[in-house]
This record gives structure tokens, sequence and C-alpha cells, in this order.
């Protein structure tokens, strides 16, 4: 199953591709007549387009394709191993479950992109994703620009360097496993890119990619803590629900900020929706936004920012 979305994410097509033009799409006989079980991944065919995607899987609009044929093809093809996702020409193959903690991009990864599309990477020569997972961001920076020398993307899960390591094929970049806090110490990024953790949660467990802002927060206090004369820029995403807290961490940085890019979004993430405690706190103390609609009742807005100095 493909998602290919449009470069303003206007639109979302989904596209039935390999053995699943085989198993769902009834192609199982060549011109001759002789079964066919697979294709290769790079042939697809069209099932339907959404508008306005403002999730990678939205159930309340793919229970509502009005096309009866495509709603039921839709949902068949949900339940296959494979995803792809396409933004911008750069196209991501994602087993689920073949990487546990792993997630394949959302709709914040493709808003971050959305946000950087247009940015000058001349002078970029080196680059760091922290929290990558599959490295989404920084395999689309890449794609942007052939002056970039080092591209490296860092997580704590050792899946995302199996996921690495399994399907990298760029030469100028790594994958540099564990804290990024300690491996930033001391190393010099002209840019760092940074898809973080922003629900804040009370009690918060550091290291659950759902919750907290730790990370958020060092690296807005910390990124251009250097002995190198070079400049380094800072981009991260910034959830409303945190406001009270990131935003006076942002004027005590003194850095330059520029908001590249916003979305409001529906909250999907069912660590969050099923406790009752965190979901009371969001509401009652971070202005989590009741407001159903289009099959969502709650909703957040993303900020995509860089800093400078």
């Amino acid at each position: 199953m493909k998602f290919k979305f449009d470069r303003e994410l206007n639109t979302q097509e989904i596209y039935a591709t390999g053995p699943e033009l085989s198993e769902t799409m009834g192609h199982d006989r060549d011109e001759n007549w002789n079964r066919i079980y697979e294709y290769p991944h790079t042939k697809e065919e069209l099932v339907t387009v959404l508008d306005n995607p403002v999730l990678m899987t939205d159930d309340w609009k793919l229970f509502n394709i009005k096309d009866y044929i495509a709603r039921q093809t839709v949902q068949l093809l949900l339940r296959k191993p494979m995803t792809i996702v396409e933004y911008d020409g750069l196209k991501m193959e994602f087993e689920q479950g073949k990487y546990h903690g792993v997630r394949s991009p959302n709709i914040d990864t493709l808003l971050f992109c959305r946000g950087i599309k247009d940015l000058d990477y001349s002078d970029v020569n080196s680059l760091i994703e922290v929290g990558s997972g599959p490295g989404f961001i920084a395999k689309y920076i890449g794609s942007k620009s052939n002056n970039i020398k080092q591209i490296v993307m860092n997580d704590i899960n050792p899946n995302a360097k199996k996921y690495f390591d399994d399907t990298n094929v760029d030469p100028r970049a790594e994958f540099v496993l564990g804290d990024a806090r300690k491996f930033l110490e001391w190393k010099h990024f002209d840019l760092i890119v940074c898809n973080p953790p922003y629900i804040p949660r009370p009690r918060a467990i550091e290291d659950n990619p759902y919750e907290w802002l730790e990370l958020l927060i060092y690296l807005i206090k910390n990124f251009n803590k250097t002995r190198d004369w070079r400049q380094t820029s800072l981009i991260i995403n910034v959830s409303n629900l945190a406001d009270d807290i990131i935003n006076p961490i942002l004027e005590q940085s003194w850095a330059k900020i520029e908001q590249l890019d916003e979305m409001e979004v529906p909250l999907k993430v069912g660590n969050v929706l099923n406790n009752p405690e965190w979901m009371d706190y969001l509401i009652n103390q971070k202005w989590l936004k009741d407001d159903y609609h289009d099959g969502h009742q709650y909703r957040q807005k993303l900020r995509i920012l860089k800093l400078d100095r």
C-alpha cells in the first residue's frame, strides 16, 4: 500500500502496489492466462484520492470514501504489512511490525518536510536528525542537496539502526545509536533537525516516544553551544499543548525564530487517549482542543520552527 502526498499536502493518493495487485486488485493472470503471484513494489495502481489529509491513516475519511469498491479495497490494503510513503520525490518502504518501536512516517513528518521544502541548503555540509526513527526527514534533506557531505541519523532504539542497516543506500549517511545529548556535546553540525516527543505528560517517562519534552528542551538550550565558530541551525516541531513550557525557553534562548509551517491535526495516539489521567491533564491544563468534527474529537496545533543565533 502506498500513500503519495502532493508537495503542499493538499491531496493524498492511495495505491495498491506489488503483490497487492494480484492478491487484492484482481491482476492475477497474464496475457496467456498464467497465474501471477507477485509484482514488484514499483508496479502500482491508484485506488482513491483524499483531500486535505491531516493524518496518514484517517479512519473517518477512509470509512467515508463514497465509492464502495474503493472503500472496501482500502480496508483490505490496510491489513497488508508493507507501507510505502512518498512525498516530493522521496519514497520510503516500511514493513509494519518488522522493526518494533520504529514508526513509519506520519503526518507530522510530512508537515516537517513541507516546512523545510524550499530552504536553501547550499551552506549545509553536515546534518543530524535526532530521534530519527527511520530517518525520513534526514533522507528528504539529503535528496535536496548534493552539498551535504555528512548525514547522521540518531535514535535510542536499536531497531531504528537495524532499519538503517537494512535499507540505507546513501554513502554520506551513518547511524549513531544512543543518547544524542551525549553525542552532540562536542560535535558540530551545520543543521540539527528533530521531530521530537511533543506531548507533555505529568510524571513522564523520558524514554517513552510519545511523551515529555526533555529532548526538545535540551536542543533549544544547547543547539549552538559549541567551540566551533560555525553557525548551527535547529529545526523542531512544537505542539501548542506545550506552549507554556516551551515558549519561555525559546525566549530565553535569544535565538532568531522563524515559523516555517503549521497544521492543526487530530490527536490519534492510543497511549494518550486511553490514559484518563493524561487526558485530564491535557484538557484541563494544556488546552487540548475538544471540538468534534470530521470524525475526531481532540486536536492540537503543530508548528515547525527554525532557530538561528
